[in-house]
């Protein structure tokens, strides 16, 4: 990870304490309130899928099915791109938000990323 990405990614989770947001990939706490973790799933640009995972075209569980990324494949991600979207039960994530955009040969979109390691 370079200088300038990392200290985006320290401005960025320093923001998100500060104003009290989710970052993707974990629900909020029994209590309602947010919890702070951040997404180890996409380094080094890639990410292999935990279980088959659905590609989505838009970061909603009803939304398109694009493909299926079968269990063991690894996909190519944006690093730190994890982002918020529709709550999901998956992967042994209840309530999950977090979203990332992964590509693979001719196929891309939006998957949970709790299915990702």
């Amino acid at each position: 990870m370079g200088k300038i990405t990392r200290s985006r990614l320290t401005v960025t989770l320093a923001v998100a304490a500060t104003v009290g947001l989710a970052l993707p990939g974990v629900a909020g706490a029994a209590d309602g309130s947010p919890q702070l973790r951040t997404n180890t799933a996409c380094t080094d640009f890639k990410a292999t899928a935990r279980e088959n995972v659905s590609i989505r075209a838009e970061r909603d569980t009803g939304s398109r099915l694009v493909t299926t990324a079968l269990k063991g494949e690894t996909w190519a991600c944006g690093s730190n791109s994890v982002t918020l979207g529709d709550r999901y039960t998956a992967c042994g994530t209840t309530n999950g938000n977090g979203w990332f955009y992964v590509y693979n040969n001719n196929a891309w979109g939006w998957s949970v990323s709790a299915c990702w390691a």
